[in-house]
């Protein structure tokens, strides 16, 4: 199904001024409803990452759809408990939780060690607090993206896998899921099919019979495109995923459920960045459309990812080279350089597809303050989730 973007973004545009990020629900369940064929031998759940797209009625309507949460911070976890998620229906993952759960007062919760330390200085409060664990292992599938020689700083390794085991044994905390996660894009399922068998390897070296397989995120949004290259991230293949699934019972006899936490494919297609064009000059080396929102304020992915590109209203003359600039006085702010109608006009929207993950979590107040949200329901109706921050939101901060 093709989202009406178009049509929502000029409904939009009627009640609201740009810059403005429309978020919608439509296009999360639809992924979610590609994501359904997973199911096979063993239940595949999937929990919502939040800190790929903390919007508010994201998160209220993954609630009601009966899914838990995903949260790597103080304040995701503070702001779930508010949205009313009980707690087994919070992962609590991420680095160094050590230095803000022993502020955590609340019965049941679902942590996973990433770190030795972590599991000596939070064995005692899992176990007075009954606690469901997990560990994160690191996989040789498991890298950084930038430098692969790398092998990054999350999870642990196999003989720090034994030892905090051992730890979490002599304080009688419950160990219930072995977790990993690879990276993001990940091209193919056979580095989760890699992943799954180290991991399992590492849980019968540790005589370690988990009871659940987080497998985290990584699968690729289909289209998306890197800065560098104009090919695309690739399509990952869900039918040899569902391969793979369907092994995980002879690698672990013990695992009941399989998890995963996709942030970007579940919610990168949900939301679009709407910006106007303000002004436009004519250089020897490209057509300069200047815009009131951009790559500082908005899109920092647009550094390393290039998306598709609407105009409202529609223009169809001769392609000419372009460059889309946002609105601050820093050369860096560049949304998009790329062959475009030769007569888009100043007063003509720019739309940004793809734009929800990582877009509001990384935007900026620079000079102009953050930017409006609106939300589009089950039910197709617009709603204002966060108005355009004023200046005495943005320069009131200060004491």
């Amino acid at each position: 199904m093709i989202y009406p973007w178009l049509e929502l973004v000029e409904a939009a545009l009627s009640r609201w001024d740009t810059p403005f990020y429309l978020s919608a629900w439509g296009p999360v369940e639809a992924a979610l409803n590609d994501l359904r064929m997973l199911n096979g031998a063993l239940p595949v759940q999937h929990w919502l990452s939040f800190k790929t797209h903390p919007v508010a009625p994201l998160v209220r309507s993954w609630r009601k759809s009966g899914l838990g949460v995903e949260v790597v911070s103080h304040y995701e976890f503070l702001a779930a408990l508010k949205e009313g998620f009980e707690p087994n229906e919070i992962i609590i993952n991420g680095v160094a939780k050590n230095r803000w759960l022993p502020g955590v007062d609340v019965e049941g919760l679902r942590v996973h060690f990433d770190s030795l330390n972590e599991a000596c200085d939070l064995a005692s409060q899992a176990r007075m607090q009954s606690w469901r664990t997990g560990i994160r292992c690191h996989v040789a599938e498991e890298y950084d993206p930038d430098e692969p020689a790398f092998v990054g700083q999350f999870g642990m390794m196999k003989d720090e896998v034994e030892t905090a085991l051992d730890v979490l044994a002599r304080k009688n905390v419950a160990v219930e899921t072995i977790h990993f996660h690879l990276r993001s894009n990940v091209r193919s399922p056979d580095s989760y099919e890699n992943a799954i068998e180290e991991a399992s390897e590492i849980c019968r070296t540790a005589r370690f019979n988990p009871i659940n397989l987080d497998c985290g995120g990584g699968f690729p949004v289909p289209g998306e495109r890197y800065e560098s290259t104009d090919a695309p991230t690739g399509v990952f293949d869900l039918h040899q995923m569902k391969e793979v699934l369907d092994k995980v019972s002879s690698a672990f006899p013990s695992v009941r459920n399989v998890w995963f936490e996709n942030g970007r494919f579940i919610s990168a297609r949900s939301a679009v960045l709407v910006v106007r064009v303000i002004d436009i000059k004519s250089r020897g080396d490209s057509r300069y459309l200047i815009c009131d929102g951009g790559r500082t304020n908005n899109a920092l992915v647009s550094d390393w990812e290039k998306h598709d590109i609407l105009i409202l209203p529609n223009r169809d003359s001769p392609p000419i080279l372009t460059t889309i600039a946002g609105p601050t006085c820093m050369a860096f702010d560049r949304l998009a350089r790329a062959y475009l109608p030769q007569d888009i006009q100043i007063g003509d929207h720019i739309i940004w597809m793809n734009a929800g993950a990582y877009h509001i979590p990384w935007e900026t107040h620079f000079s102009h303050g953050l930017a409006r949200v609106i939300w589009c329901n089950a039910d197709g109706e617009l709603f204002l989730a966060r108005d355009a921050e004023s200046f005495d939101a943005w320069w009131g901060q200060w004491v």
